[in-house]
């Protein structure tokens, strides 16, 4: 039987999972990727009880660690701007509400659209890339960058292995979850990447057959998904 492989935490991929249930696309999960505290990850709390004029949250996970340290530093009044509509869900259904969100997914957008100036707190993964606070450097903003995450590669069973090696369409979500793949596999099928700069690491990975939404989000990714499987499946 042909599926698409989800490679994000089950519970983050849920959305994602019931759109591909409501079109018939087969799937199933093996997520790749695990998280935990980076090395700025315990000055995170202070540091929100501070004023700063924006705090800028780049991922669902790097809002997941924020929540944390937000309820941990007693709630402090923020002004956050979020990248994209999944990222400012996860902040919003924490109780953060979000004053920016960027209409499209990348960081290269948000750094070239924030309004204002002033100090800007960014919590993120520690393999996140220098693109977005150079960017906001140069327009004048004062970043502060904490490393609060890592993401590194789960340890996946035989049973899960097997998984990847039937997969018919992967599901990837960051240039970690590619490099995860790259590691744990030599199957390369064909990719839906949730957007462009994780497709492009698939093509760099050497994935020969990669596409992504126009649109970054949850809506436009399931439908790439679904294409490229149909596609897929009726060249099988």
């Amino acid at each position: 039987m042909y599926y698409v492989v989800l490679t994000r935490d089950a519970a983050k991929d849920a959305p994602l999972a019931r759109r591909l249930d409501a079109v018939q696309i087969p799937h199933r999960s093996v997520p790749l990727l695990k998280h935990a505290p980076g090395p700025d990850h315990d000055e995170l709390p202070g540091r929100l009880r501070e004023r700063w004029d924006w705090v800028v949250v780049t991922s669902p996970t790097a809002a997941a660690f924020l929540l944390k340290a937000w309820e941990q530093a007693g709630n402090p009044g923020l002004r956050v701007a979020a990248i994209g509509k999944g990222t400012a869900r996860a902040l919003e259904a924490g109780g953060l509400p979000v004053s920016y969100t960027s209409p499209q997914a990348y960081g290269s957008y948000l750094a070239a659209d924030l309004g204002g100036a002033g100090r800007v707190l960014w919590p993120t993964s520690a393999l996140a890339g220098q693109g977005l606070q150079k960017t906001l450097d140069k327009r004048g903003f004062r970043v502060i960058r904490l490393d609060v995450y890592l993401t590194l590669p789960r340890s996946l069973s035989e049973e899960e292995l097997e998984v990847l090696r039937g997969a018919r369409v992967a599901a990837l979500a960051s240039p970690s979850a590619v490099r995860a793949w790259v590691e744990a596999t030599p199957a390369r099928p064909a990719v839906a990447a949730i957007g462009r700069v994780s497709a492009e690491a698939a093509l760099r990975a050497g994935f020969g057959k990669v596409w992504f939404p126009d649109n970054p989000g949850i809506e436009g990714w399931a439908q790439i998904i679904a294409d490229v499987f149909r596609r897929e499946t009726r060249r099988a």
